[in-house]
Parts: structure tokens; C-alpha cells; sequence
């Protein structure tokens, strides 16, 4: 009886149409598919005939795991989901059983033996590759959602010594800090003396959201600025009522304008309509 090895080597045509005809029955076939399968075949017979145990910690397999977590990176960050790429290792351990069915015709023991050292093998090397896959899908959604922070917080001077700052979206505790640092680093670097936040685009203001806005404002003091709030709803002002939340030491003005203009008068200055 051969190897396991050599009957992978000798069926390794018809284990790849097989695998791939599996994988575009799937929806996962593509132009890019066939010499990704056909490299993950020769690294996976490499390593199951270089073996001495069916576990893929084995010093063996280093190689392809090394291989399946770039791999698994790539196809996270082009989209893949996360079932379209263990399917993709999945289908060596079908399209293989289909060769060692053949060889070992006259030996099921050793077939079943064979399967066994196969599917442990694949199974471990599937779960290994959906880890490493959604290690870097977090890392992806991570950077996506420092870059959406970024856009969502911008601090604007929009006069001199004026700077403001538009919210839109929920107002979380990471968001808050953001928020804070935003408004900070644009006070000392316009060297602002008044500082506008906006909150009309805020769906919720509640008792944490307000805690966070007058931190803002204390932080900001310390600065030598003034900030003023903008954009309170009618809802949200009679739910901080009822919720008797202490607003004495914030500015706030119903508008964007009005806010403006209370600005404009912190840093005693008038504006003269023309005409």
C-alpha cells in the first residue's frame, strides 16, 4: 500500500478539479481561486506527508499555518466572509477522501485511518484559518471605526479665536474622550478662546451624555476657553429636566446661530448687518 503522501501526489489532478469544482458550486469560485487552491494542495501534501502526527502544531506544518493566516488577513481585508474562507480549506478534505476511497479500495481500515489523519488535520487547519481570519477582520473594523471617529469629530475655527465642533451620532464613552482631545488639541493649537459644540445631529441626549458635555467644559476652562452648546432639542431639554440634571455650568443656545452670536459676544465683538 503507498503512503499517504504519494496517493495524494498521484490523485493530485483530480483532487484539485474536484476542490474547485466544490468551491464555484459554492459561490466561492473566481479568477484568483484555481492557483490559490492549487498552492494550498501542494503546501497541505507537503505537510501531511512531512508530519509525524496529524496536529498542525507539529514543527511540519509551521510552514502552512504561517501561509493560511496571510492568507486569511488578505481574504478579510477584500471582503471574504468568514465562510467563504473555511470552505475554501474545507473542500481538500472531500475532494481528498475521493483518491484514498480508490487506493485503499482493499483496505477500508486503512482508509478510514487515512480519512481520520486527513480530516483531523483539516478540521484543525480550518478553525486555525477562521482565528486568524477574524483576528483581522477586527483589526480592519478597528481601523475603519478610528478613521469614521476621526470624520465625525471635526474641530473647525470658524473665526477668529472661535472654533466649533459638530456631533453627529450616539455619544458613548470612547466617543466622549474623542471628543474631548478633539476639542483640546483645537483650543491650545487656534489658541480659541470660545469653543461651539454643536448637538443637533445627536439622537439621544441623556444624563451620561450631558456628564460627558460638561466635562468637555470644565476641560476646556482650564484652557482659558469658553464652551458653548448648540442644538439642545425641545424633547431633549424637557428629558434633562425631568432627569434634574445640573446644566448651570454649561453655555447652551438653541441654534447653531444663536450659539454664533453668543460667541461673538464672549469675545466682545458686534456684528453690524449691512445695508
Amino acid at each position: 500500500m503507498k503512503p499517504l503522501r504519494d496517493v495524494l501526489l498521484q490523485h493530485k489532478d483530480a483532487i484539485l478539479a474536484h476542490w474547485i469544482d466544490r468551491l464555484s458550486a459554492a459561490g466561492d469560485g473566481d479568477y484568483e481561486t484555481e492557483p490559490l487552491v492549487r498552492d494550498l494542495c501542494d503546501r497541505l501534501i507537503a505537510a501531511l506527508g512531512a508530519g509525524s502526527c496529524p496536529d498542525v502544531r507539529d514543527p511540519a506544518f509551521q510552514g502552512l499555518t504561517r501561509h493560511m493566516a496571510e492568507v486569511s488577513a488578505a481574504r478579510a481585508r477584500e471582503g471574504f466572509s468568514p465562510a467563504a474562507t473555511g470552505r475554501l480549506v474545507l473542500g481538500f478534505k472531500a475532494a481528498a477522501e475521493m483518491a484514498l476511497a480508490e487506493a485503499y479500495a482493499g483496505d477500508p481500515a486503512r482508509f478510514r485511518q487515512e480519512c481520520a489523519s486527513v480530516g483531523e488535520i483539516v478540521d484543525a487547519l480550518a478553525i486555525f484559518t477562521f482565528e486568524a481570519f477574524m483576528r483581522a477582520r477586527e483589526e480592519v473594523i478597528s481601523r475603519q471605526s478610528d478613521a469614521i471617529l476621526e470624520i465625525s469629530t471635526p474641530a473647525l475655527l470658524i473665526w477668529d479665536g472661535v472654533v466649533m465642533m459638530p456631533l453627529v451620532g450616539v455619544i458613548d464613552t470612547a466617543r466622549a474622550q474623542h471628543i474631548m482631545e478633539q476639542m483640546l488639541n483645537a483650543i491650545a493649537r487656534e489658541q480659541a478662546r470660545v469653543a461651539i459644540l454643536d448637538v443637533t445631529g445627536v439622537p439621544v441626549i441623556d444624563t451620561r451624555v450631558a456628564l460627558h458635555l460638561t466635562n468637555v467644559v470644565a476641560a476646556a476652562r482650564m484652557l482659558g476657553a469658553e464652551i458653548v452648546v448648540t442644538g439642545f432639542s425641545p424633547e431633549a431639554a424637557q428629558t434633562l429636566v425631568k432627569l434634574d440634571v445640573d446644566l448651570r455650568a454649561m453655555k447652551t443656545r438653541g441654534t447653531l446661530r444663536s450659539g454664533f452670536a453668543e460667541a461673538l459676544r464672549l469675545l466682545r465683538r458686534q456684528v453690524v448687518a449691512a445695508g
